[in-house]
């Protein structure tokens, strides 16, 4: 699965393992950065390997808070 900027992805390694996130920027066809609006604002987003993230079919169109993201990805959780 293509990981692109908007994409919710799941971290499959690290200590966040499980946890979703939303892909804020592509860094590199190696490295992106995620955030989730809680531990991981928007403001400080963690850059993470490509590797280490399971896409899904989930894309975000436009994130412009923490708290709607927050939201978003709740409401990803609920529907899995």
């Amino acid at each position: 699965m293509d990981i692109t900027k908007g994409s919710v992805v799941i971290a499959k390694a690290g200590r966040d393992k499980g946890r979703a996130f939303a892909v804020i920027e592509v860094l590199s066809d190696r490295e992106v950065l995620i955030a989730d609006g809680k531990r991981r604002p928007i403001e400080r987003p963690k850059r993470k390997n490509v590797i280490h993230l399971q896409g899904t079919n989930t894309t975000v169109d436009c994130i412009t808070t923490n708290r709607q993201l927050r939201n978003i990805l709740k409401e990803f959780l609920q529907e899995a």
